[in-house]
């Protein structure tokens, strides 16, 4: 192969991937703008570093800037959290911001704000017909498969409580223990009598 011929075909090789990691998220038009949005790094798992990526064109044109004029949110039930965008140094157009997914299942990303001073609020959920939803880790796992983080979370929150009623359990024990000692004494006490 020619020297002249392999920084094309590394070229293309880079935009191949770089379309693949974003097949997995949704697409949608807003207004005279087409967003992009999913994960970083799909799938993403349980306790992966992951977080908000999106794209923005209009008319396939990259819009910069959007870090200052937009605001974002994740939400997952009834659990919301602030997002703060970052803009990608290396690919225009491009923004994320890093968190760690600890449940599996739907998330959303409710992004707000204005791009041109045109009114932007928009939310997109995960979905089989747009971006991945969060997996569980042992979904990942090859060959042994680890207990879901929300179980050992389950089972350290039943161990306290046995802990916690331990003493309790000690107490009445020991007053059980002291109240059949005194009735055994009274016991012999009242045979000793009836001998005597």
């Amino acid at each position: 192969m020619g020297r002249h011929l392999r920084p094309l075909l590394f070229a293309g090789i880079l935009a191949l991937a770089s379309a693949g990691a974003v097949d997995a998220h949704e697409v949608r038009q807003i207004g005279n703008y087409e967003f992009v949005v999913g994960f970083i790094g799909e799938p993403v798992f349980t306790g992966d570093k992951s977080g908000l990526e999106f794209f923005v064109t209009k008319g396939g044109t990259s819009i910069d800037g959007l870090e200052t004029t937009l605001v974002a949110a994740v939400i997952y039930g009834d659990a919301q959290r602030d997002l703060p965008l970052t803009a990608s140094p290396s690919r225009p157009g491009a923004y994320e911001s890093v968190f760690i997914p600890t449940s599996a299942g739907p998330y959303t990303f409710h992004i707000s704000g204005s791009i041109e001073g045109n009114p932007i609020d928009t939310s997109f959920t995960s979905s089989p017909t747009g971006f991945g939803e969060v997996e569980e880790l042992a979904a990942g796992q090859f060959p042994i498969q680890f207990p879901a983080p929300a179980d050992l979370a389950a089972d350290a929150r039943r161990g306290r409580d046995a802990a916690a009623q331990m003493p309790v359990a000690l107490a009445l024990a020991a007053a059980g223990t002291i109240l059949g000692l005194a009735a055994l004494g009274v016991a012999l006490a009242g045979r000793r009598r009836g001998a005597g």
